[in-house]
């Protein structure tokens, strides 16, 4: 009798050819049998897939009995056996990303916040430049000062701020800087309101994030005419707000100096690094222009002043032409601000009054500012300080100031 030919059982055949009870080759995407027959051909799993999962995990494998087809398909029960060569039916796969499933109740808000997410990248990456070109100041303020923020709320207010501003400014005259400066608007309000807060109550804990926000503040005070293009008040008046933030710096340093030696902080270090260029004498013209308003503030039937304030405009011109040789001799041009904050509480009030000697050294402080011209935040004050008091001066005074006007750029 002629024996039967022995083969392989095909376990993983397709539908058509195990409805058929013929054997399956197991090609894919379509076997030959149903190739040659023209009818489509279904598999309940992938061949290759069932196999490797079949040799993966052999605790698990069963028998294809008369109902394995509706335990293929439905995947819901499976009877175990002996069998010794048999295939694997298993349940869906399970979701890859469930690794990442920590099962936990967690209670995040949905909404990440992508303006201030977009905000703080910015900051981080560009506005934190245009605050000083000296590098420690720099340094501190894109990797020491927003850490502190994390813990001080006005501060990172701040900050939103300042990059808010500083996007309206890069996008001026677009549709884009409307929004921009309503969020600049939103943090800086929130910033100021809890900054006022702060000050009644200046501890060790907050020192650095206060001097951060005062040194913040000051260019955001600069920063607003120049992109929403108006001046809320007088350039001149507008200008003696900005003294009194940069007294306020001041004040905060003086308050806890000892507080941020003792704790190692960066705030002394990076002042300190600021002042290491020892002073050079002014050029010879600049010097003689500058000594003739020492000369003129001395004459008092011109200018109307007491002697009392004759010494108090006099002590502003000494600061202000030791401040002309610490740009001279290369100074970080931030520091013109020292001369607002060195002059005295009586020079202030003049300027309130609007009296000409003391409008004279203003004037000439645009110099100053002028040189900071690289500074988006700067850009445009000299000018518009300049044209505001020419237009408070007589023909007189007006040739007092004619050396800050040309060097500024502006025409009578």
């Amino acid at each position: 009798m002629r024996s039967r030919r022995t083969h392989t059982k095909s376990r993983l055949g397709c539908v058509q050819c195990k409805h058929r009870r013929i054997k399956c080759d197991e090609r894919t995407p379509s076997c030959n049998n149903c190739l040659r027959h023209e009818i489509d051909c279904i598999y309940s799993m992938s061949p290759v897939k069932s196999r490797l999962l079949a040799q993966n995990d052999p605790a698990q494998r069963i028998s294809l009995g008369s109902s394995s087809m509706d335990l293929i398909n439905t995947a819901e029960t499976v009877t175990l056996t002996s069998s010794p060569s048999p295939a694997m039916i298993v349940s869906p796969e399970p979701d890859p990303l469930n690794k990442l499933d920590l099962q936990r109740d967690g209670h995040l808000p949905g909404d990440l916040h992508l303006r201030d997410l977009e905000l703080m990248h910015h900051y981080s990456t560009v506005s934190y430049r245009t605050i000083s070109c000296h590098d420690k100041f720099s340094a501190s303020f894109q990797n020491e000062v927003p850490k502190i923020a994390l813990s001080h709320p006005f501060l990172m207010h701040g900050l939103l701020a300042l990059s808010a501003s500083h996007l309206a400014y890069l996008n001026k005259g677009s549709e884009r800087a409307k929004g921009y400066d309503e969020l600049a608007a939103g943090h800086q309000t929130l910033a100021l309101t809890l900054f006022r807060k702060a000050l009644d109550n200046i501890t060790p804990s907050n020192s650095e994030a206060l001097f951060a926000f005062s040194s913040i503040a000051a260019v955001l005070a600069f920063a607003s005419p120049q992109t929403t293009g108006v001046h809320s008040l007088s350039p001149i008046d507008e200008m003696l707000q900005v003294v009194n933030l940069c007294r306020g710096v001041s004040q905060i340093l003086q308050t806890s100096t000892q507080w941020l030696k003792t704790a190692n902080s960066w705030v002394p270090n990076v002042l300190a690094s600021i002042r290491t260029v020892e002073t050079q004498p002014i050029p010879a013209d600049v010097d003689e222009k500058l000594s003739l308003l020492f000369k003129l503030n001395t004459d008092l039937t011109v200018t109307g002043q007491t002697i009392e304030e004759t010494a108090v405009c006099e002590h502003a011109l000494s600061e202000l032409s030791l401040s002309f040789e610490q740009i001279h001799s290369g100074f970080d041009p931030i520091s013109v601000f020292r001369w607002p904050i060195t002059v005295k509480p009586a020079f202030i009030s003049s300027l309130r009054e609007r009296r000409p000697m003391s409008l004279v050294a203003l004037a000439h402080f645009c110099i100053l500012l002028h040189m900071m011209n690289d500074f988006w935040w700067i850009k445009e004050w000299p000018r518009q300080l300049l044209q505001s008091i020419h237009t408070l001066f007589d023909p007189y005074w007006r040739d007092i100031i004619r050396w800050p006007m040309e060097v500024v750029g502006v025409t009578s």
